[in-house]
């Protein structure tokens, strides 16, 4: 079973990733799985990624992408090779948010993008994934 956890215990699970601690160089959030963010560690930065895997994430590519330029953030498409669980010949697109932030500043990030864009709560109850 997947670590749940409310938004102020996003740190603490980046601690884990940050230190090793985790399968993956990556974690993702998510409370429904359209609020899908993962939070990936390499070179000692983190960077944030949304994979539009359900047909209801599409909207949020452009919508993240809009923010990213906002808050003054480069970002790139690029994909893993997903199949979508959506009618699609092409894999599942992902927008790349190069952060490059700290521990501290990309917990900021991935609470402001859950508050502003996915209109979610301190309250709201996140699997942690994978």
């Amino acid at each position: 079973m997947a670590e749940r956890i409310k938004i102020n215990g996003l740190q603490n699970a980046l601690i884990k990733l940050q230190s090793g601690k985790t399968e993956f160089q990556f974690i993702g959030i998510t409370s429904n799985e359209i609020d899908c963010i993962y939070f990936i560690y390499e070179n000692g930065k983190f960077n944030l990624e949304f994979e539009a895997m359900i047909e209801e994430q599409i909207p949020y590519i452009d919508i993240l992408k809009g923010f990213a330029a906002s808050n003054n953030f480069k970002s790139v498409m690029t994909t893993y090779n997903n199949k979508p669980k959506y009618k699609s010949d092409k894999p599942a697109p992902v927008l790349r948010i190069e952060a490059n932030s700290t521990l501290d500043e990309i917990a900021k990030l991935g609470a402001k993008i859950q508050s502003d864009i996915f209109k979610n709560s301190n309250e709201t109850v996140y699997d942690v994934v994978p």
